[in-house]
């Protein structure tokens, strides 16, 4: 038994933007293991990947949107337990998140459970939504000498205060329910040139706001990103 699978970034959710190396693993695996936050069986990553594979080869798996730590802790032991079954069965099997796995992913709370069971994990970048992004509102993130950081959209604005005073760039993900807390940061916040909210970046119902002008609707914030430039960026 080979006791190793793939793990697959595939992007942000435009299907061209699948790296070349991905698409040949997706299509000489038997099983492409895809999780599912949605109970109605709804799935960004099997939408990306629909076009390319059979659905007879996408193993849908369900994670609940919460943060039960035991839950979703015996969630991912189970998947572990079922992957290992598969490669008995002699089976390819590769696992595919959106974005990159590095970079938010829940897969390494899976790869924690691979381990122990001696699975190995062979990895394929994917392009992270805040590069897709960056490149929809043709702005570069940083220039030479200028830095930059990404992070969660914290609890508190304080540290994204903190974040401009020594950043010229600062990338935001996991906005959803803490928009209306952006929202207001940016509002009140003196040290911010430019600042963009892009939603659903590189899909078809994509849509960009300019944090300082614009009019953000409260549903905007599932699967967005925000992008803020500090008074210190050079053009």
């Amino acid at each position: 038994m080979q006791k190793m699978i793939y793990a697959l970034g595939i992007g942000p959710g435009d299907p061209e933007l699948i790296t070349l190396k991905a698409l040949n693993v997706l299509k000489n695996s038997d099983i492409i293991v895809t999780p599912q936050s949605d109970k109605n069986g709804r799935s960004l990553a099997k939408d990306i990947i629909s076009g390319y594979v059979p659905l007879s080869k996408i193993y849908m798996y369900y994670f609940p949107m919460n943060n039960n730590k035991d839950l979703l802790d015996e969630k991912y032991s189970e998947l572990a337990i079922t992957i290992e079954q598969f490669l008995k069965e002699n089976k390819k099997v590769s696992y595919v998140t959106i974005g990159d796995l590095s970079i938010y992913s829940t897969f390494n709370y899976l790869e924690k459970k691979l381990q122990p069971i001696g699975i190995k994990v062979e990895k394929v970048p994917g392009i992270p939504s805040f590069i897709a992004a960056a490149n929809r509102i043709d702005e570069n993130i940083v220039v030479k000498e200028e830095s930059f950081c990404v992070v969660e959209m914290p609890n508190s604005i304080n540290k994204l205060d903190s974040l401009l005073e020594n950043f010229s760039t600062i990338v935001i993900m996991k906005v959803h329910k803490k928009l209306n807390c952006l929202k207001e940061f940016v509002k009140n916040c003196k040290k911010i040139k430019k600042g963009f909210l892009i939603e659903r970046a590189s899909l078809p119902e994509e849509r960009v706001f300019d944090l300082l002008s614009d009019e953000i609707p409260e549903n905007a914030g599932y699967l967005s990103t925000a992008i803020l430039y500090s008074e210190a960026k050079n053009e």
